[in-house]
C-alpha cells in the first residue's frame, strides 16, 4: 500500500513547489521590467512635435524649390529682356548675364561694358592689341588667370569671364565706386591712381558711354588721340 504522508510533510512540499514558481516568475519578469526601463514612454506631444517637424522640413523643400524656379523665371526673363535692349542674340545674353552674376557685377554694367569696348563682336582687336568682346589685353589676361593665351581671349565665354574678373577687382580697389572702375577699365587703373594723386578728375567720358551708351566727351577725346572714324562711338 501506498503510504500517505504526514500533514507536514505535505505542507513542506507544497512551499517548495509554490517557491519555484515564484522564483521562475520573478527571473522571467526582472529582464522585461529592465527592458521597459530602457524604452521610454511616448508622449502624445511627442509624437505631435516630431509630426510637426517632418511637415515643416517637407514645406521648407517645397519652398526652396518654387524659390529656385521663380529665380530662374525671373533670371530668364532678365535675359531676354538684355537680349532686345541691347539687340543681341539671347545666347550671348546668356552667356554675357551668366559671367556677370559670377563676378556680382550689374548686368546692366556688364552688357554696357561690352557695347562700349566691342559693340558685341566676339573677333573685335584694338589698335592697341585688346581683344574679344570685353578688348582685354592678353598680358592682363595672363595676370589675372595665368595660362591664358591670345586665342583664348577669342573664345566668348573665356574673355567674358576675364573681362569682368578684371572689372571686379577694379571695382573692389576703388570700393564699388562703378564710375572709376570703369574709368580705370579703360584709362589704366595707375593713370587713374597717378590723376587723383595730383587732384585731378580722371574722368574721360568711358564711364558715361557704359553707362548711358554714348558720351559727347568720350567721342571727342578719342577723336583728338586716334583720328574722327576710331573714335566714333
Amino acid at each position: 500500500m501506498r503510504k500517505i504522508p504526514q500533514l507536514t510533510d505535505l505542507r513542506a512540499l507544497i512551499e517548495r513547489r509554490v517557491s519555484k514558481q515564484v522564483l521562475l516568475g520573478m527571473s522571467l519578469l526582472l529582464p522585461a521590467t529592465a527592458f521597459m526601463a530602457r524604452v521610454p514612454e511616448v508622449e502624445p506631444a511627442a509624437v505631435s512635435e516630431e509630426v510637426a517637424q517632418e511637415e515643416r522640413a517637407r514645406a521648407d523643400i517645397v519652398a526652396e524649390a518654387w524659390r529656385a524656379r521663380m529665380e530662374e523665371a525671373q533670371s530668364r526673363q532678365m535675359v531676354v529682356s538684355l537680349a532686345e535692349e541691347f539687340d543681341v542674340p539671347v545666347t550671348l545674353a546668356e552667356d554675357i548675364h551668366e559671367a556677370a552674376q559670377k563676378e556680382e557685377i550689374d548686368p546692366k554694367i556688364a552688357f554696357g561694358l561690352v557695347r562700349a569696348e566691342s559693340s558685341f563682336r566676339k573677333n573685335a582687336v584694338s589698335p592697341v592689341g585688346a581683344v574679344g568682346l570685353t578688348q582685354v589685353m592678353p598680358a592682363t589676361a595672363r595676370w589675372l588667370v595665368p595660362g591664358t593665351t591670345r586665342s583664348d581671349l577669342m573664345n566668348p565665354s573665356t574673355n567674358l569671364q576675364v573681362g569682368f574678373k578684371y572689372l571686379r577687382k577694379l571695382l573692389d580697389r576703388y570700393d564699388g565706386d562703378e564710375k572709376l572702375a570703369l574709368t580705370a577699365y579703360n584709362r589704366g587703373p595707375g593713370t587713374v591712381s597717378k590723376l587723383l594723386k595730383k587732384g585731378r578728375d580722371p574722368d574721360n567720358g568711358y564711364a558715361a558711354k557704359v553707362l548711358t551708351g554714348s558720351s559727347e566727351k568720350h567721342v571727342r577725346l578719342m577723336n583728338a588721340k586716334f583720328g574722327k572714324k576710331k573714335g566714333r562711338s
